[in-house]
């Protein structure tokens, strides 16, 4: 089993990965990942929370060139902003996102230093394994809410598909 990650990132791209007009995530260091790997997203200052996640599904290591060729139009930033933020690098990464997740509550910087009892990071952090299960014991919790507020027939339905989107939608109706 791979180890869960947490991966910080600017607002901006956060959320453009949880509404899917990002789908690669580019990277100028390398974090070991396989295709499976959670990811969780720390969307930094302002936010200062972990705000969605999504699962690898495929890891690009190639020259800056390269990944620029084949995946410009997936990387949510223009050539300018991919020659800065890889500055004098040779050689980059593209993440590819599945399985993308927007929480229905962040979890803030206070929660994840004192109940995951880890840090921020600047780039990335591999997770505890207790961190992780702390994690998604708080989202499912958050889950199991959202469930509870909708007439039973509707969070049957939403529990059925599995989306907490899903339910918020059906309770608005």
């Amino acid at each position: 089993m791979t180890k869960a990650v947490l991966l910080s990132i600017r607002p901006r791209f956060a959320e453009a990965i949880l509404n899917g007009s990002k789908t690669y995530e580019l990277r100028r260091r390398f974090p070991k990942l396989e295709p499976g790997t959670t990811v969780y997203l720390y969307s930094s200052s302002p936010d200062m929370a972990i705000v969605g996640s999504f699962v690898t599904a495929e890891i690009r290591h190639a020259d800056k060139r390269t990944i620029w060729r084949q995946l410009r139009n997936y990387l949510g930033l223009d050539e300018e902003e991919f020659n800065d933020y890889l500055d004098n690098r040779t050689h980059a990464v593209g993440i590819k996102t599945t399985q993308v997740r927007r929480f229905r509550t962040s979890v803030r910087l206070s929660e994840i230093r004192d109940s995951m009892k880890v840090e921020a990071p600047q780039s990335f952090r591999y997770l505890p394994i207790a961190s992780e299960t702390w994690l998604e014991q708080r989202l499912d919790k958050d889950e199991r809410e959202v469930l509870a507020d909708l007439p039973r027939s509707q969070s049957l339905f939403a529990f059925a598909c599995c989306s907490v989107e899903t339910a918020e939608q059906l309770q608005a109706v």
